[in-house]
């Protein structure tokens, strides 16, 4: 079924991502909840794509066709660190990029908001010391 659906989502094109969140020549490893092959493994939107329509799906990585190895499509469950590969590329399901993306837009809960404020009172610039407070045979004093 996934085979009839893929070259459909690219007709209609796949929802652009945000940036950072396709890495080319990188790919991840591991927590791999399935593997495509054939038109699915065909290019690295096709796979992102895959990753879009499985609700178990995290990231992705693609690796072309190279020789006598096939290209692949890996549907990962979890998001580990990208490691380099060259020519292979990989991301985050488009469901993780919208929320981290969205994240960001978000207005700080009071928690943050207590958190910056001492932070910005750490910052504050102290009053200077008086002359009476500085210690004999320092300069100045």
């Amino acid at each position: 079924m996934m085979a009839l659906i893929l070259p459909l989502l690219l007709l209609i094109g796949v929802p652009a991502m945000p940036p950072g969140a396709v890495l080319s020549d990188h790919e991840r490893r591991g927590a791999v909840i399935e593997r495509l092959d054939g038109v699915e493994a065909a290019s690295a939107s096709t796979c992102a794509a895959a990753c879009g329509l499985n609700g178990g799906c995290m990231a992705w990585s693609w690796r072309p066709w190279l020789g006598e190895r096939p290209g692949a499509c890996a549907l990962l469950g979890a998001v580990r660190p990208a490691v380099a590969a060259p020519g292979s590329v990989t991301g985050l399901s488009p469901q993780l990029a919208a929320r981290i993306e969205a994240a960001g837009d978000r207005a700080p809960d009071a928690r943050e908001r207590a958190a910056l404020q001492a932070l910005e009172a750490s910052d504050a610039p102290r009053r200077p010391a008086r002359t009476s407070d500085r210690e004999p045979g320092l300069a100045g004093g």
